[in-house]
């Protein structure tokens, strides 16, 4: 089971950090394969906060838990701290997000497409439970 739980955390985990990544560092490219918007659909100042603010910060932190999935895969002893640390920044960001995305629209602003915003909340959720599962199991190594 831990194998399994590893591979889902380094590819729910890349998800995250390759798409905030491409957004900051090649947005084109990220728009065009539907991983960011554009100003026509979401307000300016939110696009430019998500990008370059939230974006450099989602690319600083989001590597955290899929590391924590590999060194939990090869039995590294280091992957607890790697999975609590990741895992608070995995519960964190979808979290900002969605709060932030329920806010704003109820206030008129852009906020993306209705697709866009699906499957973001869908990969939010996702990443949630992974981050819970993967805490617990670092919990529980630890014992805590």
């Amino acid at each position: 089971m831990t194998f399994t739980i590893g591979i889902i955390t380094i590819i729910l985990g890349l998800i995250g950090w390759v798409g905030q990544t491409l957004a900051v560092f090649n947005n084109d490219l990220a728009t065009k394969l539907g991983l960011s918007e554009t100003e026509d659909v979401m307000d300016p100042t939110m696009l430019a906060f998500e990008r370059f603010s939230m974006g450099i910060m989602d690319f600083l932190l989001m590597w955290i838990l899929p590391v924590s999935g590999y060194l939990m895969i090869i039995g590294n002893e280091w992957w607890p701290v790697f999975a609590l640390v990741g895992g608070a920044v995995y519960l964190y960001i979808p979290g900002c997000f969605t709060i932030t995305r329920i806010v704003l629209g109820k206030r008129g602003l852009k906020i993306g497409t209705s697709s866009a915003q699906i499957t973001a909340y869908v990969l939010a959720v996702f990443w949630t439970v992974d981050a819970l599962v993967v805490m617990s199991l670092a919990i529980n190594e630890l014992k805590l």
